[in-house]
């Protein structure tokens, strides 16, 4: 009787640390998961935010150019 409650207190110490060891892995999977997700949207709002409007594409730093030519242009 004392050697099976033994036997059942051992069981069930493997058994929390097997569900330790899942949730701690499934834990470090989401954290990691979320500072990728985060690191990725802080680098495209950086890159966003650290440029000017027209150096984002090339339509937009033609018009630029052009509207900064003829601005010039009228103001001699």
């Amino acid at each position: 009787m004392i050697a099976e409650a033994i036997d059942t207190v051992i069981t069930l110490g493997w058994a929390l640390f097997g569900w330790i060891i899942v949730l701690a892995v499934a834990g470090t999977i989401v954290i990691f998961a979320a500072l990728a997700t985060g690191a990725y949207a802080v680098r495209g709002l950086w890159r966003t935010v650290g440029r000017p409007a027209w150096a984002r594409c090339r339509l937009r730093a033609y018009l630029a150019a052009r509207r900064t030519r003829r601005d010039y242009e009228e103001a001699a």
